[in-house]
């Protein structure tokens, strides 16, 4: 957390302290990578059930950024389903709320 001075010019000219805000800031990076359909890779076992645990975040993700990019739904106080997945509850406050997210796609096959 880096502290930040901010300063409003007055015409009185004693020494006052300076007002002081905290900036705070968090950065998420997070590997996307799907699993692609269990018939073409011929996954089985342990690795299947891994690729639909990947795909159901993924699916869960996607709601919840329809849900927060949906102005009309948002106004009327919409449920956004974060809770569905753990990848969403992780990146609850990144997602919604006053932030910024940027997500940058790669598709590769």
């Amino acid at each position: 957390m880096r502290k930040l001075h901010s300063f409003s010019p007055s015409n009185d000219t004693s020494d006052e302290d300076m007002g002081e805000e905290y900036l705070s800031a968090k950065l998420h990076l997070v590997d996307l990578a799907g699993s692609e359909r269990a018939k073409r890779t011929g996954s089985d076992g342990l690795r299947l059930k891994e690729g639909i645990h990947i795909n159901r975040g993924l699916l869960a993700l996607g709601n919840v950024i329809s849900a927060l990019g949906d102005e009309k739904k948002r106004k009327e106080g919409v449920h956004v389903p974060y809770r569905d997945s753990k990848l969403t509850r992780l990146l609850q406050d990144s997602l919604g709320g006053n932030s910024r997210t940027v997500m940058i796609g790669n598709y590769y096959y």
